[in-house]
């Protein structure tokens, strides 16, 4: 039942870009619409973007590396690499539904999650609520043989209010 449920969040996803203007900066709009499109069929709030976590993404997304980073649990983070080179809004959808998917791993007669579903708790968990995502194109032969795209994204918790 649970692979059915996902299978119609991919699809659900599909149709989630949001239209820019062509000098904007499509990436923010992009990852929000595809998380959030995401967190509210498995019925969590929306993210919100950070530009700061932007930053950090990008150091490491430019190091065309795909081992997760030194970040002293300052945050959560996924990565992503593919040898597609589709536009950057479908590899944003690509890498979202590929962390989502690891709901099937997701135990509920018991309520537990597998060990390797760290990628959906980062990107669906409730306690997730800010975001920031870079994309880079990395040279054959630093990731893979071919051309990749590398997708490294940055999580932490809500934003508390000013009291």
């Amino acid at each position: 039942m649970i692979k059915y449920l996902v299978i119609a969040a991919v699809a659900a996803l599909a149709p989630a870009v949001p239209a820019l203007p062509a000098s904007a900066d499509p990436v923010p709009g992009h990852a929000l619409g595809f998380h959030n499109e995401a967190r509210a069929f498995y019925g969590t709030g929306p993210v919100e973007w950070d530009a700061t976590l932007r930053e950090d993404a990008k150091w490491h997304a430019r190091t065309c590396s795909f081992a997760p980073s030194d970040h002293d649990d300052r945050y959560g983070e996924n990565l992503y690499v593919t040898t597609s080179q589709a536009d950057d809004a479908t590899v944003l959808r690509d890498a979202v539904v590929s962390w989502a998917n690891e709901a099937a791993k997701f135990d509920v007669k018991n309520h537990r999650y597998a060990k390797d579903i760290g990628y959906y708790v980062q990107a669906i968990g409730a306690k997730t609520g800010r975001l920031g995502i870079a994309i880079a194109d990395c040279p054959a032969g630093t990731i893979f043989d071919a051309p990749t795209k590398f997708v490294v994204a940055r999580y932490q918790g809500a934003v508390k209010a000013a009291s």
